[in-house]
């Protein structure tokens, strides 16, 4: 098959270079773009039976919203003698998305003045209540001029403004130190969503402007969940452009610096970026017909993992076409021979990592999923231009291929390819480079034991840190956002005047098929027990505050002193927020919601053992509830018959029974259901997907590298230490990325990125046995020629300078990675980097020539057949016929 490949691309090599500039056309003028086709967010990639998922079902249809459609506005509720209006769903979602203006006083013991109050609600709110009216989703900046029009009501972004004055959550949003107080902006869309640009824009530009008329020593900053994800993209977004600018020089200066001849350095940057396009582009395509999924940034790495695979193919040609060259075959003979000979080499190797990087496509989380997809799909096309379009260039470039180094039709071994600049020349009349291999070929042939374990002990440390410290990562969107962003700066003015679990508020939905909360009454004493159970083990469980029906505005928040009707309308709105009882629901009276506020960051470590420790104080409290509502009801009297009919609201003050649990109390509380919501339990989701998929990919790709190289090799042990050796650089890897981010980050570390040991593992794996492949298909070349550790020697040699070359090309494209915003990539790109060069220069030309001339050289007795020993084959006897 490749040798009629070779005679076609040589017998039409302007044909070949139509037809894809034709495909390249094509696709790009077909496929649609990337924000119309790809999905943003961390979270939405997570599995449908995901616990936080199946929870917001259950919010879903606990708390119906047919009745106000998602894009709808605030409804405004009075009471009848006419005070403030507040919205029905100030605490009803906490699904939505928002942005949050913090403003704060410090340096002044009394906090905020009256007039910093006056400016929040006169020149702020007004302000937002402006742009609330005339903003739409927006995927621009675009300021809001005075003159623009009203926008309908259904198309408005903004659902909803709260300030202090709000009877319903104007307590929350004031601190306890009376220094600062928050402005709420409620948004119809996700945190995520691209459109969230357009209105945070606008609100920062009226935070400048108002900032002439700002009373004096008053501070404002901006936080939200919408404005962390506005961020979060555009950071993405610049950090591709980077990354894509710098893959591009990065892989020019090496070439340059490698080759020394501009046309050689073009032919891989064309093939590449040809390849690239069309893969990246048909993605898009495939992706608007269903058949695959793409996310946000998933582009940043086919693009560079592309390139680097995509120039170490054409290389690998450039090569293979210079031996034939020296060997005196003509321009078509050298790229047909070339073809035939490098073309099985480059498609098992890329095989390897496609069948690799393929298996991404069996985890749980989406994201996975559509990455193994997208990887190999680009790697595939980047294979098909290197096998293709890589010698149509080089044919019609012909003799001008290697300038400044012009050659005849027939180039002869000894006026070779190297450009004949004066440094190389010297180089190559010197032969560093060749005798630097032959010298490493020596030292594994003369002490390989002492080689490979001196080799093993210097990085089995790094091993150590990597293999202990694998579990050291981080869930937190801010921690990958840079320090100067608004939303990290916003995050913590608001942490230095509220609880940190005030970042993310966590929901607690605690169904009962028994319950029945149709009655506010009911609901209340429900409300009552649960809140005031979690509350006397608060120091335990490290909660700040509980917002429930009892007690809407929390426990430790001061409330000012409420009107009758006031508190009468809260109670009101209280019950609408906290229980389920609308009659469309079908958890109608079972359902009802607590909100916690931690004393702990949501994104912290942490957080997840506080969070599961207060579902099982819940389940606790679902007990003493049965407990206290059995001795209500045989101790229950005139009087309580009397109070509990009463036409007063519930109110905070009521106080829960007290009972212990016996038995049948506990087995009440295990027929219920506590499902939870926030950032905290999406964050156990992702870490509990992502586990589950660490441990599948970490077999899976092992198995599918190991049959790849078990179809080139035939020797199951000797496949299996490649297997492992590639392993080890992994966790060598893992374990220094995390001490070089961990001394450089000081206390601002909080560990490495959760996408990093997939990835790695997964790229470090498939990628990485590129070059034992090669090297390994060398060897079995050379063998029968010179011997079994002799031609591992001259395999070593003969490899050494271009898989070199090769690895550190591919490490720069990764590298580049690292010129991006976001930390999770810069770690990435480091790791990624840093472990292709110790495949390189330590497993590749170290480990593993090491092990097989021990193994070649009777070092492990008569275990050295089993373990993958040269076998030399028998000469063939017998008479002629």
């Amino acid at each position: 098959m490749y040798n009629w490949c070779g005679k076609f691309v040589s017998r039409w090599p302007v044909g070949t270079l139509l037809a894809w500039v034709v495909i390249l056309v094509v696709v790009i003028t077909t496929a649609p773009t990337l924000q119309q086709v790809a999905k943003d967010g961390e979270f939405a990639f997570l599995p449908q039976q995901s616990p936080s998922i199946l929870a917001e079902q259950a919010f879903r249809e606990a708390f119906p919203t047919d009745k106000i459609p998602a894009d709808a506005p605030p409804v405004e509720v009075t009471d009848n003698e006419g005070s403030q209006p507040t919205n029905e769903q100030a605490q009803l979602d906490p699904l939505g998305s928002s942005i949050v203006i913090v403003v704060q006083r410090e340096h002044v013991q009394q906090g905020l003045t009256d007039a910093d109050k006056l400016f929040v609600t006169k020149e702020l709110e007004s302000g937002l209540r402006t742009i609330q009216q005339k903003t739409a989703k927006g995927y621009k900046e675009e300021p809001l001029l005075p003159n623009a029009p009203l926008i309908p009501t259904s198309d408005r972004i903004i659902r909803g403004i709260w300030t202090f004055e709000d009877i319903r959550i104007g307590p929350l949003l004031q601190s306890e130190d009376e220094k600062s107080t928050l402005i709420r902006v409620e948004l119809a869309t996700e945190f995520l969503d691209r459109g969230n640009k357009l209105v945070v824009s606008r609100i920062e530009e009226l935070i400048e402007q108002k900032r002439n008329v700002m009373p004096a020593g008053l501070d404002v900053a901006l936080s939200g969940s919408a404005t962390v994800g506005r961020d979060m993209l555009v950071a993405e977004s610049e950090s591709a452009a980077k990354t894509d600018h710098y893959t591009k020089v990065l892989v020019i200066i090496l070439l340059l610096l490698i080759y020394r001849a501009p046309l050689m350095v073009l032919i891989p940057l064309v093939t590449v970026g040809v390849a690239v396009r069309v893969a990246l582009h048909s993605l898009r395509i495939l992706a608007d017909w269903n058949i695959v999924g793409l996310f946000t940034g998933l582009d940043v790495y086919v693009t560079v993992v592309a390139y680097g695979s995509g120039v170490d193919f054409c290389l690998f040609l450039l090569a293979r076409y210079k031996e034939e060259l020296d060997r005196g075959a003509s321009f078509k003979e050298a790229i047909t021979l070339a073809v035939t000979q490098v073309g099985a080499a480059l498609a098992t190797s890329a095989g390897t990592s496609i069948v690799g990087i393929g298996m991404l496509h069996f985890t749980e989380f989406g994201k996975f999923q559509q990455a193994g997809v997208a990887i190999s799909f680009g790697l595939f096309i980047a294979l098909l231009c290197s096998l293709t379009l890589t010698p149509a260039l080089i044919l019609l470039f012909g003799r001008w291929t290697f300038w400044p180094d012009v050659r005849q039709e027939r180039i002869t071994a000894s006026s070779s390819f190297i450009p004949a600049s004066s440094f190389w020349t010297f180089l190559q009349q010197q032969r560093w480079l060749e005798r630097g291999w032959e010298w490493v070929a020596e030292l594994v042939s003369r002490r390989p034991g002492a080689v490979f374990v001196s080799t093993v002990l210097l990085l089995t440390p790094l091993a150590l840190v990597g293999a202990i410290f694998k579990d050291h990562l981080s869930y937190g969107l801010l921690s990958d956002l840079p320090s100067d962003e608004p939303s990290v700066m916003g995050a913590k003015a608001v942490q230095k005047h509220f609880p940190p679990g005030a970042a993310g508020v966590t929901t607690f939905l605690v169904e009962h098929p028994q319950f029945d909360l149709t009655s506010p009454t009911d609901s209340a004493r429900l409300s009552a027990t649960l809140t005031a159970s979690l509350m006397k083990r608060r120091s335990e469980l490290a909660i700040a505050d509980v917002r429930s029906q009892s007690s809407p505005h929390g426990l430790v928040v001061s409330e000012r002193r409420l009107t009758f009707r006031e508190k009468k309308l809260r109670n009101k709105a209280a019950y609408d927020a906290y229980c389920s009882h609308d009659p469309a629901s079908p958890r109608k009276g079972k359902l009802m919601r607590l909100d916690i506020v931690f004393e702990t960051d949501p994104f912290a470590r942490d957080a997840i053992t506080r969070l599961e420790d207060a579902e099982l104080a819940l389940a606790e409290a679902v007990a003493e509830h049965s407990a206290a509502e059995r001795v209500r009801d045989s101790e229950q009297s005139t009087e309580a018959l009397a109070e509990d009919t009463s036409e007063e609201e519930p109110s905070a003050d009521a106080v829960p029974v007290v009972a212990s649990p016996t038995t049948a109390d506990y087995e009440f509380a295990d027929q219920a259901n506590i499902y939870t919501l926030g950032p905290t339990a999406s964050i156990r989701d992702l870490k509990n997907s992502t586990d589950r998929d660490q441990t599948r990919i970490n077999v899976y790709v092992s198995v599918a590298v190991f049959l790849v190289l078990m179809a080139l090799l035939r020797q199951p042990a000797l496949c299996a230490y490649l297997i492992i050796t590639v392993i080890f650089s992994y966790l060598v890897t893992l374990g220094a990325t995390f001490l070089v981010f961990r001394y450089s980050l000081g206390e601002d570390f909080v560990g490495l990125d959760w996408k990093v040991p997939v990835y790695l593992f997964t790229l470090l794996l498939a990628l990485g046995e590129d070059y034992n492949v090669l090297f390994m298909s060398r060897v079995t070349e050379e063998q029968p020629k010179h011997g079994a550790v002799p031609g591992i020697l001259l395999a070593l040699t003969k490899t050494g300078g271009i898989i070199s070359s090769c690895g550190v090309i591919m490490a720069g494209t990764f590298a580049s990675l690292m010129t991006g915003t976001l930390a999770g990539m810069q770690q990435m790109g480091f790791a990624l980097a840093f472990g292709v060069l110790v495949d390189t220069f330590v497993v590749r030309p170290i480990l593993v020539p090491a092990y097989l001339v021990l193994l070649n050289n009777g070092s492990f007795g008569s275990l050295s057949q089993f373990l993958g020993a040269y076998k030399p084959q028998a000469p063939e006897t017998g008479t002629p016929s």
